[in-house]
């Protein structure tokens, strides 16, 4: 199966960082995710820091995810702070091409930030490369 590329996303900082930027780049792309026939689109950063799939819990309610029914697991951040995600079996369509994944769903993500791709769940569903020199991602399925 041929692989899919993508650009990574553009976003402007607030202030000229250390490096001298004002603007960064990051390894989003865009997803469709499925639960009980229902879908959203989103776009969800791929982070090879993450292990489970994380999303913003607004996200499933619009699909119909009764999302404090799911197995539930603490987590804790580089913030230090604690939170809670509860995670359901959905279908994640990247590039039309479906997966059955578990995902996290917690409250405690803003709908308007982006959601995480991590190892259990996407990594081990594609071959990844992150190319930052050239801002390019490319996924293959395996």
């Amino acid at each position: 199966m041929a692989g899919m590329k993508f650009g990574y996303k553009e976003f402007p900082l607030s202030q000229v960082d250390v490096f001298g930027r004002k603007k960064i780049y990051r390894p989003i792309i865009p997803v469709l995710i499925e639960y009980g026939g229902k879908k959203i689109g989103y776009e969800a950063l791929l982070d090879s820091g993450a292990d489970w799939n994380l999303f913003p819990a607004v996200l499933g309610e619009i699909i119909g995810i009764d999302i404090e029914k799911g197995k539930k697991l603490l987590f804790g951040g580089i913030g230090g702070g604690d939170f809670m995600a509860y995670f359901h079996e959905i279908a994640l369509y990247v590039g039309g091409w479906p997966i059955k994944i578990l995902c996290g769903f917690s409250a405690d993500i803003p709908r308007k930030s982006n959601g995480v791709l991590g190892h259990f769940g996407f990594f081990d569903h594609f071959a990844v490369r992150l190319e930052t020199s050239k801002q390019e991602v490319e996924l293959k399925k395996i």
